[in-house]
């Protein structure tokens, strides 16, 4: 009998470790995806001369697409199968 309560508390361990495990990868994986958008933010928010494309008519969009371009591939990287 406790030979089997041994095997259920390590199985139940290994479940909850399991779950905790998933958990922290999505909690990774949202702060992968926000890093570019966040860092984006922080450039162009600086109240200083000399931001980046400011004369340029598309540069708000030029921004928008490469910011776009990272968090695609941020979230590629993070969610591809791994064979």
């Amino acid at each position: 009998m406790q030979e089997r309560i041994k095997l259920l508390q390590e199985e139940m361990t290994a479940q909850v470790g399991e779950q905790t495990n998933r958990r922290l990868f999505t909690r990774t994986a949202v702060t992968v995806l926000a890093l570019p958008i966040n860092i984006t933010a922080e450039l162009l928010g600086m109240n200083v001369g000399g931001i980046p494309m400011a004369q340029n008519p598309n540069g708000f969009l030029i921004i928008v697409l490469i910011v776009l371009t990272f968090t695609i591939v941020a979230g590629w990287l993070a969610f591809r199968k791994k064979d």
